[in-house]
């Protein structure tokens, strides 16, 4: 397939053209269509002299791995001026997957909004999984990206996605953002990486559907960066190699400025209180400027549907560390979270590099092992660290550190919860201690290593003691 070529906004302008006959959605459950009632079901034949793909970067592994992503996601990220008087226009067909969403950024990558998988209304009542337990993928939608400011919630349009203003400064904000960055998420995605559904079609419209400008698709067209055409050399190196042991003695004598002798995973409010926090925690002292590093910066390209925390882990305080606290219940299907029973729709833990931002190895909900209370005990280490006795059959989960890496960001997500589940870190108010709002569902660390681990023997619950113990803590989950 040969790769596109970038039209000149000149002729992106000059290619207004009149749109077909417009087709009236069946069974639009009253939230899959905007003003006016009924649209054009593809944009004309000639609005394709756009040259563009509609998604032309997608994340793998080993190049575009970056911003801590998930390695169970996929995202597909478009990027589209944004013109006075037009919105765009997304075209797709529910995929098989756990989760997908359409998030919008502004050039600085700042979080704007998300449109999420159950607020999608199909072209067809009844038609969509996300919403309806029983219902198949591959039903069509149409949904909008809106060139304004997300209104007030019970105000929204319906299938509506607002790309907000420009902040360029701590307060003070362009009135509407001159480029659209929409990434597309998919989260496990089943059969292959869209969920047997094609990408999404992109097309730039008039603001009231009656004309459209280009139409971005991925027919005769692949990414910059395909997806499977490197091999994951890097990180397949990171994960089953381990730290030489020549450079044991410098990692061991070269601290991490931001990593706690007695860790803990804060809540992630922003990249500024981030990094506040962690100095704070490494220091043994609150840094001031909680209040205000909070709000600058916050949700740098964040899942608007995500909650994260997080902990930075060095290696000169002990070659492996442990999580553990109590497993929250993941949907299975779609449509339990968090409309259903489940207690969030996806949860995770990644290890990823602090100044990369790659994420090393990551196990979500179903690959974490839980003992016979309900918790989950994961072991970070190098391979020729883990303990012999941290398997599967005993409770344990396993990590990668990565071979090169003195530092581990270690991250926990939670995605989507639902409503009765007052756990979720999603409920953690700033300046709120985390566990007071999580119980028995914040999980503590600990670091460790392979001798203390082997001696407590099978239990996940015994070795973290151990290895709490080690370092003086005495503290556990309830």
């Amino acid at each position: 397939m040969s790769r596109r070529s970038t039209p000149s906004l000149v002729l992106l302008l000059a290619a207004l053209l009149p749109a077909c006959a417009p087709q009236t959605p069946e069974g639009t459950d009253g939230a899959s269509s905007l003003s006016p009632a009924a649209y054009p079901e593809t944009a004309p034949e000639a609005a394709k002299l756009s040259a563009l793909c509609s998604w032309p970067l997608v994340s793998d592994s080993d190049v575009l791995n970056v911003l801590l992503p998930d390695e169970a996601a996929t995202y597909w990220l478009a990027a589209l001026p944004n013109l006075p008087g037009t919105r765009l226009r997304i075209e797709g067909q529910y995929p098989k997957a756990r989760y997908f969403s359409f998030n919008a950024y502004s050039p600085l990558l700042a979080s704007v909004d998300v449109l999420t998988d159950y607020q999608i209304a199909p072209l067809q009542t009844g038609r969509n999984p996300y919403r309806d337990p029983v219902a198949t993928p591959g039903a069509n939608y149409v949904a909008y990206v809106l060139p304004e400011p997300a209104p007030e919630e019970g105000q929204r349009q319906p299938n509506a996605l607002y790309s907000g203003n420009f902040p360029v400064a701590l307060g003070v904000e362009i009135p509407a953002n001159p480029l659209q960055i929409l990434v597309y998420r998919i989260y496990l995605a089943e059969g292959d990486l869209t969920g047997g559904a094609p990408l999404p079609t992109l097309t730039v419209e008039t603001s009231d559907g009656s004309q459209a400008l280009m139409k971005l698709d991925m027919v005769g067209c692949t990414p910059l960066i395909p997806p499977g055409v490197l091999p994951d050399l890097i990180s397949e190196t990171m994960r089953t190699q381990s730290l030489p042991t020549a450079l044991t003695p410098l990692f061991e004598a070269v601290p991490l400025p931001v990593s706690s002798t007695e860790p803990t995973l804060q809540v992630s409010y922003g990249l500024p209180e981030t990094v506040r926090a962690n100095f704070s925690a490494s220091l043994g002292f609150d840094i001031p400027g909680q209040s205000i590093s909070s709000t600058v910066g916050a949700n740098l390209a964040n899942n608007l549907d995500n909650a994260y925390m997080q902990a930075i882990l060095s290696r000169d305080k002990g070659s492996m560390y442990l999580i553990r606290g109590r497993a929250p219940e993941a949907a299975t299907i779609p449509a339990e979270a968090p409309l259903g029973e489940a207690q969030l729709r996806y949860w995770s833990l990644c290890t990823n590099e602090i100044l990369t931002q790659r994420f090393t190895d990551c196990l979500y909900d179903a690959q974490v092992p839980l003992d016979s209370e309900g918790y989950f005990t994961v072991v970070v280490s190098d391979p020729d660290q883990r303990p012999v006795n941290a398997v599967a059959e005993n409770g344990f989960g396993w990590l990668a550190w990565g071979a090169l890496y003195p530092d581990a960001t270690l991250l926990y997500r939670h995605m989507l919860p639902a409503p009765g589940f007052a756990q979720a870190i999603q409920n953690i108010p700033l300046n709120t201690p985390p566990e007071s709002v999580m119980g028995e569902y914040y999980p503590l660390l600990a670091y460790c290593d392979r001798a203390t681990a082997e001696a407590a023997g099978k239990s996940a619950a015994a070795v973290f003691a151990a290895c709490r113990a080690r370092d003086g803590n005495t503290s556990l989950p309830e």
